[in-house]
């Protein structure tokens, strides 16, 4: 676990922290977090720049190749082991979700 892990790190996780629990509570559907994830990843130049901690990096990393396997119910096909479902999805960021929040408190 990271123990003392920057404060630029603290900030910048926050806004994905923020839009993973509103996607995990149902206030916006699986197509408008995937839509933002990928809209705020694309600018956020502290991400682009590898500037976060190793361990973060990884679970960010994580959490963009998870979003890159998702496929709405009309496109998966469970015998396709590069895909996962909605199911699959919220169960992956919840866990990601959990280390993060432990990582910045």
């Amino acid at each position: 676990m990271v123990s003392g892990v920057k404060l630029l790190d603290k900030i910048n996780l926050q806004k994905y922290i923020y839009l993973i629990s509103i996607f995990l509570s149902d206030k916006i559907t699986d197509s408008v977090f995937v839509e933002y994830f990928l809209q705020i990843r694309r600018e956020d130049t502290y991400w682009m720049t590898s500037s976060f901690d190793d361990e973060v990096n990884h679970i960010m990393d994580a959490i963009f190749l998870d979003i890159d396997e998702y496929n709405p119910e009309e496109f998966y096909d469970p015998n396709d082991k590069f895909n996962i479902n909605v199911n699959e999805l919220r169960m992956r960021l919840d866990g990601n979700l959990s280390v993060l929040n432990r990582i910045i408190s």
